[in-house]
């Protein structure tokens, strides 16, 4: 398997939109066994040919520093969703959104649009998962499932303002794209501590697969998915009310008494 082997799979047309996640141990271990030399940056640059100039990547660069140590610098602190998303950060041709904890590395047309957002709460309407949504953005998972990967999901609950989260503030020190630190403050959807949700994310994908909005492709055994989040977005959401998230989650205390009460 080559690079363009594997864009070319996976359906991209010029002036995609795409949110790229993967899990890299797979792809890698792949490469090896056809003794070649996997090369994060150059997936990367495949992935630009495929969509083109007038195409936009985005790449989660997740972490929470910002929450847990009150310190978040745009240029310097790591993701922690993915080795491709920090090979993305040390490139001149991405530059990162401002949220401190949800935060993409961006490359392509929208670039300025998406780093220009100014949005407190990671899942706000402003923020880079409401553009998701509204520009039609494919995910495309590549080597690992739903649960690692369908971030949307937390974007669904603030947008249904689920009874088991809180919007939570987080102070801390902010360094910017100049170097200059300041005091900001960003909000989070926080969990209710006495709440124990467990994920079960691959249960609504399999109801996006039989709804025709994500696809999953074996390439030679190589896992991968393809969603169209505007689709997706109000499918989740309805499972999130009609369904008190049964395709979404399992609780610790019967989701009966979540949805109908306050904890």
């Amino acid at each position: 398997m080559v690079y363009k082997e594997l864009i070319d799979n996976l359906e991209i047309k010029k002036g995609d939109k795409i949110w790229l996640s993967s899990e890299l141990i797979q792809l890698v271990l792949k490469f090896k066994a056809e003794k070649i030399t996997f090369d994060g940056s150059s997936l990367l640059d495949a992935f630009q040919q495929a969509v083109g100039e007038e195409g936009t990547l985005l790449l989660p660069t997740f972490t929470f520093e910002f929450s847990n140590k009150k310190y978040y610098d745009i240029n310097k602190t790591k993701g922690v969703t993915g080795a491709l998303g920090n090979i993305a950060l040390q490139r001149e041709d991405f530059k990162r959104t401002q949220h401190p904890m949800h935060s993409f590395a961006v490359w392509g047309n929208d670039q300025e649009k998406l780093i220009s957002m100014t949005n407190k709460h990671a899942f706000g309407m402003d923020s880079p998962f409401g553009y998701c949504v509204g520009e039609h953005v494919k995910q495309i998972i590549l080597g690992t499932d739903y649960v690692h990967a369908m971030t949307l999901i937390h974007y669904a609950e603030a947008a249904c303002n689920v009874p088991y989260r809180f919007s939570k503030n987080f102070t801390g020190t902010y360094v910017g794209i100049n170097g200059l630190e300041e005091e900001r403050t960003y909000d989070y959807a926080a969990r209710k501590m006495e709440i124990e949700p467990e994920e079960r994310f691959n249960r609504i994908g399999k109801i996006l697969e039989k709804q025709g909005v994500s696809k999953k492709i074996d390439i030679d055994g190589f896992p991968c998915y393809i969603i169209d989040l505007a689709k997706s977005f109000p499918l989740i959401c309805d499972d999130i009310i009609n369904n008190k998230c049964a395709n979404i989650y399992d609780f610790n205390i019967p989701r009966e008494q979540i949805f109908n009460t306050s904890v």
